[in-house]
């Protein structure tokens, strides 16, 4: 087991029970280096927010990316309902983290950005499913 998995996993139990199982099956989804960098934060929330934003970065590239390959081969009936579809989601997305970062303290800014990861690359995963559809 990574050595980051635990203090996530401690955020998640302790801070974000829904988001337990959500984690787990987007761990998979994440880069090596994620992993890695999570690994030499020590813990550090600074660290930790520093590796959440890289690999956020690289999620969300991936999710645009899936996006415009899932809207080449649809009608343009199609591509304005996946539009509205994805316009919806970004904003439950957004507000539904923010939620999280109302905790208060440190581990609020974790728990919030965490939401945004997981939640990004969730989606980016959603919709390369849906290539070819």
């Amino acid at each position: 087991m990574k050595k980051w998995r635990p203090a996530i996993a401690l955020v998640t139990c302790l801070i974000l029970p829904v988001t337990a199982t959500a984690q787990s099956s987007t761990e998979d989804e994440y880069t090596g280096r994620f992993g890695k960098c999570m690994d030499a934060s020590g813990g550090v929330t600074v660290e930790i927010l520093n590796c959440i934003a890289d690999e956020f970065a690289t999620q969300d590239a991936r999710l645009n990316g899936a996006y415009s390959d899932a809207r080449r081969d649809l009608s343009e009936e199609r591509q304005q309902v996946l539009l509205n579809a994805q316009r919806h989601w970004i904003t439950y997305r957004d507000a539904n983290c923010d939620f999280y970062a109302t905790i208060g303290g440190t581990l609020a800014q974790i728990a919030s950005n965490d939401c945004l990861l997981r939640e990004t690359a969730m989606r980016a995963a959603e919709l390369e499913n849906m290539v070819g559809w």
